[in-house]
């Protein structure tokens, strides 16, 4: 997974978060609360992918020229 990958997933997941949120508040279901928590927790997971996969960086390329 890169981390452009995992950077966007993770705000996938604080959308779903959020609207999570907005719903459990609103009916103060447990069911609601527990999509919230899964929800946190794979928010979390995604961030940790993030900062633990490197970021991509140039290959140093050796360049030869021929002068006459």
């Amino acid at each position: 997974m890169t981390r452009t990958v995992a950077l966007r997933a993770s705000a996938l997941f604080i959308v779903l978060t959020v609207v999570f949120g907005a719903i459990g508040l609103g009916s103060h279901a447990v069911a609601a609360e527990a999509f919230v928590l899964i929800s946190a927790s794979v928010c979390a997971l995604m961030l940790a992918f993030a900062v633990a996969s490197p970021a991509p960086a140039a290959v140093p390329v050796r360049v030869r020229r021929h002068r006459p």
